[in-house]
């Protein structure tokens, strides 16, 4: 047996662990119940617009119920996809993100670890707006919009490129199913706090109201609406988290900008001077707010007071859908939705030094000078290093401008108005839907305007190497730019159609077609204020400007069933696509469903996809960001060992590029499912995706400075300059443009199995286990070789991973109105970002988390629920990534308030 075979035999002996005491309890049960005789209905399912009777397809779709939703214990859409193995951490977005990046507040899923703008994402099969705020790495349908509360069931179509929905759905296809014939009223109250201190406490209200009955009242309306606030929590109440430096594991995020400020001439270091004009070296007792850290101070933004890890979140949702039965089985149907997102952040205060230029193209030197006529020039220190009477050159942290404090508000609608009934034996569906996005992101404070502020700090009036006073500070405050950086708007808009029926009986049964259509815009706009595309704005990195965009798209897709024998069928599909800004794509799939026997089904799939860049990729303006913080470079650092070349951070050219290709897939399923008696099923499907014409950001900043005689021509350096002129000059901007970039080769396995029987005395016991296993996830370099992804962050310049396997499992037991569940996730270990001290590989090991939950239904109308997530308090594996500002910990899949205890009460109206 090979490597991957051995593994995943571990993986799975270790999941089947979990549950064999359930099947030894429960066999026996299960070969005793007799069958009951079940209505058959045909129903549409994801991933298929002709109607059948409901089972397993030929696609692999996993199905969540309302029970799983109540059960799991999630509050949000988000949260919920946390315990689908097929969404990974490795391209998806979280409100954790938002911290020290760029994402708005997004909150997107990543379907087979391919992000968000390849993950199509659906309300009652109709797509949802893409997000207003998208930025380099931040696309597709931000899941706050989703009205959780509303939620009847959410389907997951793990195979990509849906002909029926979009060829764009490359990584699959997330249906949220919302409520519908509901009738009486309920309201239900949710609490939450960490059992460890600091905060993060969470409540949310929601209601539901539905009246009305389509058999007899010809008509249902339904309303809900529901309200969540997540308080916020800082890094330094975490013990895995308090700290950036942490030399045993190799985590060194420090900076260098600090406050008491160091002097990079004659590398003098941090010093302190007080408000007299007493100078002295800081010392371990006299860094403070900054760190003695390896020698030295070193600004700790771990353990600074104020500095989020998780956000202030608040979130509005509402929901409204109306049905009428009209003559001759026709009905009219519409919903409504409204979400609106508000979260407020802080982290630590801006840094500032001559390392950071400004400006349009970062031509204006952030240089701070302290003059030797200021009365806070340290002229014995100064002196004693050989400089002194010169103007000295600074590395400031403006702790006196405060935490850089930000708000970002997401509001969503969407309205579809539709109508469907049957004709001449023909089930038809026509709908038009419009989709809004809002964002406007807020600068509250600790951004200072640059022109301003630098004319401030090099008037020779400000201490920067200790307290100022009240009026100095109110005047660094002054200078803080407040209002809106951003609001940006998208649409998507347009009408539906499609129709299905059989067209012919053959012997093995009926000849079905689907055929339908769409037409539609999409639209974006973001307006930036213009000093962050002046680039004078602090803490944003470079400049951003304005851009507005639209393109219609018009798509065409058909569908044939063909029954090939009483237990194969075949079912062939295609879709036509045409888009204004790039032609037409014809893109086909097919499909094949195979029941040799009542006990085993087998399938399998062939399909190919199309996903045009966004508007924001083509159309964005070229701008200036920043390398992430602790990048070297490697030519002059090892030379020099100076702050300009080592752990800092370099500029970067980023934009559009009118030039994108489309990126195109191939992908297959096969697999089978078992079911040797009722109520007892194995599945297990295999899935292949190969991705060309990859579009990046650019050749990744990280690749470029490890392999600089292959990408030197992307680094724009100064002129080589004394005291040594025979290296070249310091990096001023690497490119980093959008760009088509190799392919992408993802191979798996998915397996699930699920159990329900009764449990005799005790009630009726279930078990469910879904987990995915990676075969390979690689990745072409630019040089045309291929690295491989699984379980493996070394050099990798994004959070999140894609583990070797993944699976969630849960077991619950019902009896009368009593109800447990006990959850539990699962995700192998991998190797870390970067090497140890001693330049070696490290891993980062596994992590097993459990939830428990309990509810009681004894009282009429009344459901009490209390439940705690991460039982055993567990911490998260330790990390040295330094690609997101919390670290010692990975937080794109681990949830920082650790162990959470909830409780809630529903009571429910008739």
């Amino acid at each position: 047996m090979n490597f991957h075979g051995k593994a995943l035999a571990q993986y799975v002996a270790y999941a089947l662990a979990i549950g064999g005491t359930f099947f030894t309890v429960t066999n026996a049960a299960l070969a005793q119940e007799s069958p009951t005789p079940q209505k058959i209905e045909r129903v549409e399912v994801t991933g298929s617009s002709i109607k059948r009777i409901e089972g397993e397809g030929a696609l692999p779709v996993t199905v969540i119920t309302k029970s799983d939703i109540d059960k799991s214990g999630a509050t949000t859409a988000i949260e919920l996809l946390q315990l689908v193995s097929a969404n990974t951490s490795s391209g998806n977005i979280s409100l954790g993100n938002v911290i020290g990046a760029l994402t708005f507040s997004a909150q997107t899923a990543s379907l087979r670890g391919l992000g968000g703008g390849r993950t199509l994402v659906l309300i009652n099969g109709k797509r949802a707006s893409g997000f207003a705020g998208e930025v380099n790495g931040v696309q597709g349908v931000n899941l706050a919009v989703i009205p959780f509360s509303a939620i009847e069931r959410v389907e997951v179509l793990k195979d990509g490129a849906s002909a029926i929905y979009g060829s764009d759905a490359i990584g699959g296809v997330i249906n949220f199913i919302l409520r519908q014939d509901y009738r009486g009223a309920e309201v239900t109250l949710y609490a939450g706090v960490p059992t460890r201190s600091g905060g993060a406490g969470q409540q949310t209200i929601s209601g539901a109201a539905g009246f009305g009955d389509l058999t007899t009242d010809k008509f249902n309306v339904v309303v809900s609406a529901s309200y969540n606030d997540q308080k916020s929590l800082d890094q330094r109440d975490r013990n895995f988290s308090n700290t950036s430096y942490r030399a045993e594991i190799g985590l060194d995020s420090t900076s260098s900008h600090t406050f008491p400020a160091r002097i990079t001439t004659g590398s003098i270091g941090a010093i302190t001077v007080t408000q007299a004009g007493v100078a002295a070296l800081a010392a371990p007792n006299n860094c403070a707010p900054s760190s003695f850290i390896n020698g030295g101070c070193r600004f700790d933004p771990s353990s600074y007071p104020g500095v989020n890890m998780i956000p202030n979140d608040k979130q509005l949702n509402l929901f409204s859908s109306a049905r009428v039965q009209l003559s001759g089985g026709w009905l009219a149907y519409a919903t409504a939705l409204y979400s609106k997102d508000e979260s407020r952040y802080r982290i630590q205060p801006a840094p500032f030094s001559s390392s950071f230029p400004y400006g349009p193209n970062a031509d204006i030197s952030g240089a701070i000078l302290l003059q030797p006529s200021s009365r806070f020039y340290p002229t014995a220190i100064a002196a004693a290093a050989g400089v002194g009477g010169q103007p000295l050159d600074i590395r400031y942290r403006s702790v006196e401008t405060g935490l850089r404090d930000t708000t970002d508000t997401n509001d969503s609608s969407q309205i579809v108005a539709g109508i469907k009934g049957s004709w001449l034996n023909w089930d038809w569906d026509g709908a038009y839907s419009y989709g809004e996005g809002n964002i406007k992101s807020h600068d509250n404070g600790g951004k200072p305007l640059l022109p301003p502020f630098y004319a401030l700090v090099n008037s020779g009036v400000v201490n920067f190497f200790g307290p100022n006073t009240p009026d100095i500070i109110a005047k660094l405050r002054a200078t803080n730019f407040v209002g809106d950086a951003l609001n940006g708007k998208s649409k998507n808009h347009g009408f539906q159609g499609k129709t299905s029926g059989e067209i012919w009986n053959l012997p093995a049964g009926p000849l079905a077609l689907a055929v339908g259509g769409e037409v539609r815009k999409e639209t974006l706009s973001q307006r930036y204020a213009p000093e962050l595309s002046a680039g004078v704005v602090a803490g944003y990195g470079g400049t951003y400007y304005s851009i507005s965009a639209s393109r219609d798209i018009r798509a065409l897709f058909a569908e044939l069933n063909v029954p090939i024998l009483k237990t194969l069928e075949a079912n062939v599909s295609f879709r036509n696509d045409h888009y204004s800004d790039f032609g037409s794509t014809t893109n086909p799939k097919v499909s094949v469903r195979w029941e040799p026997t009542k006990t085993l089904l087998i399938r399998g799939s062939y399909g190919k996809g199309f996903l045009a860049p966004s508007l924001f990729q083509l159309f964005t303006p070229q701008a200036v960001g920043l390398t992430n913080n602790g990048t070297s470079d490697p030519i002059r650092c090892p030379v020099t060992k100076d702050n300009y070349d080592c752990v800092t951070q370099f500029n970067l050219t980023t934009g559009g590029n009118l030039l994108l290709k489309p990126e195109k897939s191939e992908q297959a399923t096969a697999g089978m499912v078992i079911e040797p008696v009722r109520g007892l099923s194995f599945a297990v499907d295999y899935f292949k995706i190969r991705l060309n014409d990859v579009i990046t950001t650019g050749v990744p900043y990280t690749t470029v400075l490890n392999d600089l005689t292959t990408y030197g021509n992307l680094v724009s350096r100064a002129a080589p300059n004394a005291p040594f002129p025979n290296l070249p000059g310091r990096i001023l901007k690497i490119l980093q443009t959008n760009t088509n970039l190799g392919a992408v080769h993802i191979e798996g396995l998915d397996l699930e199995i699920h159990v329900k029987a009764p449990a005799q005395r005790w009630g009726v016991l279930r078990f469910d286990i879904a987990g995915t296993y990676f075969l390979r996830n690689d990745a072409q370099n630019p040089d045309g070789t291929y690295s491989g992804f699984i379980s493996n962050q070394n050099g990798a310049s994004t959070s999140g991973v894609i583990p070797r396997w993944k699976h969630y499992a849960s077991t619950t037991l019902d009896s009368g109105p009593w109800a447990g569940t006990l959850g539990s996730t699962f995700q192998s270990g991998y190797t870390d970002v970067n090497t140890d001290n001693d330049g070696n590989l490290r891993r980062v090991s596994s992590m097993t988390l459990w939830d428990l939950q309990g509810s009681y239904k004894g009282i009429k109308g009344l459901t009490l629920t209390l439940g705690v997530k991460n039982l055993l308090d567990t911490n998260p594996p330790a990390t040295n990534q330094a690609t997101t500002f919390q670290v010692g910990f990975d937080p794109s899949y681990y949830d920082p308030r650790a162990r959470f205890l909830y409780a809630s009460a529903r009571y429910a109206f008739k």
